[in-house]
């Protein structure tokens, strides 16, 4: 994915620059008016939003928004970062697919994010990515170029979470807070394999055939 510069957005990166499928950002909360017509002008007609109730401001932009409440609880503030990926593949499989199955039926490019966007967002776009037939490495690559843009904007919220926790758990939970290790979405993808990759994952958990087709089909759409 290419990264691009939207106003009032952080970490956002498209799936092509000028006519995207699919944009990946942090949180939104900060987008411009400039910001929300530059989104339109890539054919943005949705906006996924992947964080809890509690987390999500109200929206200013004009662009539709659906949330898929990704965690279903509030956000784990420690732990390991591995750990949390495959909690929520495992627990939470239905609240993917649904929102994979957004971007599916989603007329033009979808934007997807949570709060960071490399988490919550990196698993969504992962499955989305390879279920319409993109490139593992590059979905790998894509995902650790999140942590070096992320860190500048969080990295004082995430020293103070970390700090209000024990010491023997402050370097994961700066980890989970502030990084995006390829070995972190390679044990997610280990897990996605684990049930015969990602189009399998997807159908298992209530992604239809139709969408499946759908979410084929952005790849094959000429720019």
């Amino acid at each position: 994915m290419q990264a691009i510069e939207v106003d009032g957005l952080f970490n956002a990166r498209a799936t092509d620059a000028r006519a995207p499928w699919l944009v990946r950002t942090g949180s939104v909360d900060a987008l411009t008016a400039a910001g929300a017509e530059e989104l339109r002008e890539l054919g943005v007609s949705l906006i996924v939003d992947l964080r809890e109730e509690s987390e999500a401001a109200p929206a200013a932009h004009g662009i539709p928004v659906r949330r898929v409440a990704l965690y279903g609880e509030a956000p784990p503030e420690a732990g390991r970062l591995e750990d949390v990926y495959e909690a929520l593949l495992r627990r939470r499989g239905a609240a993917l697919a649904q929102a994979v199955g957004l971007i599916a039926e989603a007329e033009g490019a979808v934007v997807v994010h949570c709060t960071a966007g490399k988490d919550r967002t990196g698993l969504v776009v992962a499955l989305a990515r390879l279920a319409a037939g993109e490139d593992r490495d590059a979905v790998v690559a894509d995902y650790a170029l999140s942590g070096q843009r992320v860190r500048p904007v969080r990295e004082a919220h995430a020293r103070t979470v970390a700090a209000a926790l024990p010491t023997s758990e402050q370097r994961e939970a700066l980890r989970l807070h502030l990084d995006s290790p390829r070995e972190a979405i390679l044990h997610a993808l280990e897990v996605i394999d684990g049930f015969g990759g990602a189009v399998a994952y997807l159908r298992a958990h209530g992604l239809g055939e139709a969408q499946l087709r759908l979410l084929d089909a952005k790849t094959r759409v000429p720019a």
